[in-house]
């Protein structure tokens, strides 16, 4: 390789000789036997180390699965005969349980198993795992999964698990997380206190300033649900929609018309106005949903203002809302420029209006197109 580079330097000019002489060294060291044996042995080792590695984790899953599947075994048995039993658990069985729950694995097992229970189950024999899951001090751990320092996932475990035992007692240690910063921890936390303490619980509203998805606006309605007794929100929902945090104004007009407070129209009417697009759709659906002999006007009255697909909104309720007190404002929205504003108008048209049909059909008569495609469309509607 050196007579190589000797030739090559004869042949070149004679700045680039260091440079030539430095490649050839280096080539030099590179194929030096010893130098590859040293690289051979550390890339070996880095794979070993790797294998090793590998094998441990795998080694360490089937003995936790393992190790699961005996906690399974003893503690099963004892929770169905709790289950089956009309009386509450023994002494005998309760320090067997306790035994076998100083394991932290099998602890975590037994809290999952009283939860999976209490879901599957309801009356006396949910109420028996409650009681068992507050027998064994499970609570105490649950507890401590939420102290301050934790990571968020024990955060948010902790807390589902205390919220599906039903303990209420923990509602302020709970709420204080109704506007944690990780999202998870947020979730699980309002999720838990309207769970724990119905519409009471919503008074996290008053203060969240993280966005509530649409997803967590369901997931608390369907918490609500759980709570027969309806309350009275008329007086917090008008301080709600005057929100920074555009989503609990959409989730106040959400209960609104999901509790139908007939009495909020008119903060609902300042809701059309609201800088954010998803909240002024979402009044449009609130006044909708809200109906009285009052609404179409409000909503005409908006629609110039309203947004292309919220227009399509009011005119589809039209068909089913409007009287003939509106046809004369319905009927000029047969000259707006968009075709499919044109086609909801003349349903709705001749929904309210006697004279509607026969208004369309000379307005096909003299602008063909479109009102003659139109008219054709309303005639074969149902």
């Amino acid at each position: 390789m050196t007579q190589m580079a000797q030739m090559l330097v004869d042949i070149f000019p004679t700045h680039l000789y260091s440079v030539l002489l430095g490649k050839t060294a280096l080539l030099d060291q590179l194929l030096d036997q010893e130098t590859l044996n040293m690289v051979l042995k550390i890339m070996i080792v880095m794979i070993a180390i790797v294998v090793a590695a590998v094998y441990a984790i795998l080694f360490q899953k089937k003995q936790r699965h393992f190790k699961i599947i005996s906690i399974k075994e003893l503690l099963e048995p004892l929770i169905t005969t709790i289950l089956i039993e009309e009386s509450l658990a023994s002494k005998k069985i309760l320090a067997k349980m306790g035994k076998i729950i100083e394991d932290p694995l099998a602890r975590q097992y037994c809290i999952d198993e009283l939860i999976r229970c209490k879901q599957n189950y309801s009356g006396e024999a949910a109420e028996k795992m409650v009681h068992l899951y507050g027998e064994l001090g499970l609570k105490n751990y649950s507890l401590k999964k939420i102290q301050k320092g934790q990571p968020w996932y024990k955060k948010a475990r902790g807390i589902q698990e205390l919220y599906m035992m039903e303990q209420r007692d923990c509602y302020e240690q709970i709420e204080q997380f109704t506007n944690s910063r990780d999202e998870f921890v947020r979730m699980e936390a309002q999720i838990a206190v309207v769970h724990l303490i119905g519409f009471k619980g919503l008074q996290f509203l008053d203060f969240v300033s993280y966005p509530i998805t649409e997803w967590q606006q369901l997931k608390l309605l369907e918490q609500l649900k759980l709570f027969p007794e309806k309350s009275d929100l008329s007086d917090k929902i008008p301080g709600w929609l005057k929100a920074e945090n555009h989503t609990v104004v959409i989730f106040a007009l959400r209960l609104t018309y999901e509790y139908q407070q007939l009495g909020l129209i008119d903060s609902l009417k300042a809701s059309l106005y609201h800088p954010s697009p998803e909240v002024r759709s979402q009044a449009v659906k609130a006044i909708i949903q809200l109906e009285d002999q009052f609404t179409p006007t409000i909503l005409l009255d908006y629609f110039q203002d309203a947004s292309r697909n919220d227009q399509i909104l009011i005119l589809d309720a039209m068909r089913l809302l409007g009287t003939a007190e509106e046809s004369d404002k319905i009927e000029a929205l047969l000259d707006e420029p968009d075709d499919t504003i044109k086609l909801k108008a003349a349903a709705a048209l001749v929904h309210c209006s006697k004279n509607g049909i026969h208004l369309l059909k000379d307005k096909s008569l003299t602008q063909p197109e479109p009102f003659q495609r139109i008219f054709q469309h309303i005639i074969g509607m149902p």
